[in-house]
Order: structure tokens, then sequence, then C-alpha cells
């Protein structure tokens, strides 16, 4: 009841500066002070404890016109009373002067009114402007911008005026804190707020959303037009500025929101930042400078979550395993290792491809579960009598991970396999995410004597000197390159490259993805060391592996193909 009576007077506030509305108030106002004398009249004068129901208008007036409205309306209530309305002529002199005090009494109740509720009304719009604003950057939060949708967004408004909520993302924010401290990372985020404001038109208002993101509500008439302006606003957002006398850029990522579905948008105003930042996420894991929201976005993101539950639930299941490909010794063509590659065996048995759910399991903590299970189930291979190493796959979170890193060198410690017959592979991408902390945890590996082996050599961004610092001791030429041996000078020209640098710094080279006996005469011409691919054999089950092992010829591929 108070929460609606707050809100109603709140409301006529915002409305009090309307010509009508201070009319009809104003009569209202003069019908309580009537009502009020009428009563005080009716039910003795003055003394009877009736004339306290002055105060009503009094207080009525001082909350919606402050003091002034206070004043003037205790004013009135006083001479309305009268001097002597229903009370007894005793002298003139104290008649007047009862009066004048009562008179001056209202006047001074509805100042004090009037004083305590501006009073509150300041006191109210200091703490709203608190939570409204970002206290970093003084910029509005998340919480204005809910608020100002819900005010736009209407079945009426929408049609009329159609809008777009627009999400920006500083890739790189947190570099610039770690350059610049917290306090120039939030002024990069104000200044690129402003050039937003200042370079876009259409933008309505700006946002802080999160340490590093802004919000941006934008007129959109059309499609066409949604276009135009995400190109304005990201050559805006990307435009070099200066901090610290250094001429700095952000790298952003834009997702973009609106109403594809006018019913949902106006029903739930939030819905349309839930569609830009759907955008945002897409955007930033296909590395784009721009997405806006497609319904089909919501299918794939459903189906993700409901995979990664599934797979999950399959793990606890024992529905996964390891499937072991070989790799040849290009000199003699003897089986020199295995790479055990993860597979999903369905109840149905439909074998589920690995692209299917390990890019987005390694989204999630779910990722160090599966790890362990790799490398359990590869040392517990290795150990049943392999007399070749096997290599298993690891992510960068997986060597950030002390615990895992600490349960790998456990496991291999108790299973009693040598280090040298056990190796770790890493991505050229995934080593440069987060190259520090991977590369601790490389040398850990290193230390007890593990290989260490960069998986898709040539796609990511390393360079030979980086490569010279790392606790590696081989690379894997990524399958595209072999792809286009045979048909490519140039690729040809590179991949030598490739070898003969892996081999000025000690490296042993692997080229994975052969197909041909010439992608694999060719490899052995330039000197590469290893070779894994179809060519031979593609990834097998553990059981099958054992048995092509049995056979007599089964160390040697002179054939294209493994020995059946």
């Amino acid at each position: 009841m108070t929460r609606q009576a707050s809100s109603w007077i709140l409301g006529m506030r915002e409305r009090k500066t309307s010509k009508s509305y201070f009319l009809v108030f104003f009569c209202c106002i003069g019908i309580l002070l009537s009502a009020g004398t009428l009563l005080v009249n009716f039910t003795g004068g003055t003394p009877n404890e009736n004339a306290h129901f002055m105060y009503v208008p009094i207080f009525l007036a001082a909350a919606i016109y402050g003091v002034v409205g206070g004043v003037v309306t205790g004013l009135f209530a006083g001479l309305m009373l009268g001097p002597v309305i229903g009370g007894n002529m005793d002298s003139l002199n104290t008649i007047m002067t009862t009066w004048g005090v009562r008179t001056l009494w209202f006047v001074a109740i509805g100042a004090c009114s009037g004083l305590l509720i501006q009073l509150i009304n300041f006191l109210s719009n200091e703490q709203r402007k608190k939570v409204l604003h970002d206290p970093s950057t003084g910029l509005p939060n998340q919480a204005a911008l809910i608020e100002d949708l819900a005010a736009q967004i209407t079945p009426e408004s929408i049609k009329k005026t159609p809008i777009a909520v627009v999400l920006i993302r500083a890739t790189d924010h947190s570099e610039f804190v770690e350059v610049f401290g917290i306090e120039e990372g939030d002024r990069i985020i104000d200044t690129v707020s402003q050039q937003l404001t200042q370079s876009c038109p259409e933008v309505q208002k700006s946002y802080r959303f999160g340490t590093s993101e802004l919000a941006l509500i934008v007129d959109s008439k059309n499609d066409e037009d949604l276009e135009r302006v995400s190109h304005l606003l990201h050559a805006a957002a990307s435009a070099t500025f200066m901090v610290d006398d250094l001429p700095v850029r952000i790298e952003p990522a834009l997702g973009f929101g609106h109403g594809h579905n006018e019913r949902d948008v106006t029903r739930h105003p939030l819905e349309i930042v839930r569609r830009a930042r759907v955008a945002l996420e897409k955007a930033v894991i296909l590395e784009r400078q721009m997405m806006s929201y497609e319904p089909d976005f919501d299918t794939a993101n459903r189906d993700s979550l409901e995979l990664i539950a599934r797979a999950e639930k399959g793990l606890h299941a024992g529905e996964f395993e390891l499937h072991y490909q070989p790799k040849v010794r290009l000199t003699d063509r003897h089986l020199a290792g295995v790479e055990a590659l993860i597979r999903w065996r369905r109840p149905d048995g439909e074998i589920v491809p690995p692209g299917m759910f390990m890019p987005k399991l390694e989204r999630t903590s779910l990722i160090d579960a599966f790890s362990l299970f790799v490398i359990q189930t590869g040392i517990e291979y290795a150990r049943s009598g392999l007399l070749v190493p096997v290599s298993i796959n690891l992510t960068p979170r997986n060597l950030t991970n002390g615990s895992l890193v600490d349960a790998l060198i456990e496991s291999l410690r108790e299973s009693g396999v040598p280090p040298e017959h056990f190796e770790v592979e890493i991505t050229e991408s995934g080593l440069m995410q987060e190259p520090e902390s991977t590369i601790r945890g490389l040398n850990r590996l290193r230390d007890q004597g593990i290989a260490v082996s960069i998986d898709d050599f040539g796609t990511g961004y390393a360079s030979f000197a980086y490569l010279r610092k790392l606790p590696v001791t081989g690379l894997k030429i990524d399958r595209e390159f072999i792809r286009l041996l045979e048909d490519d000078a140039k690729t040809r020209r590179l991949v030598l490259t490739m070898i003969e640098a892996g081999h000025a710094l000690d490296l042993s080279v692997t080229a994975e993805g052969i197909e041909t006996e010439e992608q694999a005469k060719l490899l052995t011409e330039f000197g590469c060391d290893l070779g894994q691919g179809f060519l031979w054999s593609p990834a097998l089950e553990a059981s099958v592996l054992r048995e092509r092992m049995a056979s007599p010829a089964f160390n040697h591929f002179s054939t294209n193909k493994w020995p059946a």
C-alpha cells in the first residue's frame, strides 16, 4: 500500500508541469479546503480536532509542488477558516491574534512539509543516480538500459520507431588493464562510448553493460539501415586514441539484437538484449567483427547445450573411447607411435564425430574431466605392452590446471610407463591463447621427460624465434599444407622450410593427413621424420589395433595400407 501511494505521488510530480493537470489539481485542493472548512464549521469550530483535516490538502500540495505549494495552501487554509468561524466573539484582539497564529501555523506546516519532501526527493534522486549509473565512468548502467527499454518498447512504438540494441565488447580490454591499470581501462571504455555517440546520430544512448562491454540503443528502420549503422559503430569503436601519450585502439566485437518477433520483444523487453548477447557471443566465437541476431542461433545454442549435457552423461556411462592412428617413420616405413583420438559411441552404435562435441566441450569446465579420461585411458593402453609412444591431445585450459598436470604425472609414474613413451600434443593456436601459463605447464611435463609436440603447426601465429623458446620436442605440420603438396610449388617450398626450421631447432617433424604415396615420397625427400594419415590407416579401435599388431607385418608399411 505504501509503495502504491509512493508511486502515485511520483507519477503526479512527473505530470505537475502540465497546464491541464495544474487546473485539475487546483480544483481538487480547493474542494478539500472547502470540505475542511465546512467540516470544522458544522462540528463546533476551530477548537475541535476536525480542524486538523486542513493538513490533508497542505501535505498533498507540499508533496506535489514542494515549499511553494505547501505555503500557498497553508495560507488559504488559515484564511478560509476565518477569524470566528464556528466560535464565539470574545475580544477583537484575541480573535485576530488566534486567526493570525493559526494561519502562520498552517503556513509553517506547509513550508516544513515542502522542505522535507524536497529533501527526500533530492536524496531519492541521488540514490537513483547511483543505482542507474556506473560509478567508474558515470555512464548509465545495465539497470538504466532495462528501464529505458521497458519505457520505449510497446506494440505501438516498436512499429513506428523500430530500435535495436547493440552490445560492443572490447575483446582485448584485459590487455589494456594489465598494461595501463584498471582506471585507464575504465577511461578507455568511457572514451569509446563518447566516440560511438558522437559518430553515429542513430545512437540514442550508451550504457556500461559490463567490465569490457557497452550497450547502445539505436534507431533502426530496416536491415539495410542497421548494416550501415553497424559499420559506422565498428569504425568508431576501433578508432585510435591516446593513452599516456601512446596511440592505442581496441579490437571490438559487435552483436545486434532487434525485433524479428514483435510480440516476444514487446512482452519481454529484455528479449532484445538477449538477442544482442547471443549475436555478440557468436561473433566472438567465430572471430567476426560483428554479427546480427538470427533465430537459427537459438536453435544452434539449444542443440549445443543439449549435446554438452548428453556428453557429460555419456562420459559417466562409458560411451567414450579412444581410437589410435599409427605414426609411421618415413625413412623405413616402420611403426613409430600412435595418436590417441577420442570418439563417442552412442548407445545405438552411432559414432559422433569429435568435431561435433570437442570444440563445445573445450569452452566448458567439462574439458578437464574428458581430458582426464583421455590421460588415464591412453596411459593404460601404453601400459598394455605397446612398444611405441602414445600421443594424447590436451588444451591450454588443461595445462593451466595444475591438478590435471599433477594427475598426468602421477598416473604415468604409477603405471610404470617410461616417460619417453608418452607424448602430449597442443595446437599452435591454443598455445598462443595463454602462452605464459601454458608454457609453465609444458615445462612441468618436460621436467618429467614427457615429450611435447605442437599440433596443426602453420595455422597459428607462432614465429620460429618464439618457437625456439618453447619447451617442445616436436611439431606436426597441419594437414592443409599436405593436401596441397603435390599441386602447389609454393606449398612444397613452405613445407620444406618448416621441416628444415624444425630440424634446426632439434625438433622431430611429423606430417599429418597423408593420403597419397606421392605425398609420402615428397615428405621423405624433404627429410620429414614421421607421417600419419589415411594412406596407411585411419584411427582404429584399441582392440582392432591390437589385432593388427599381432600380424607379422604389422610393424612395416612398405605397402600403402596397413596389412590386413
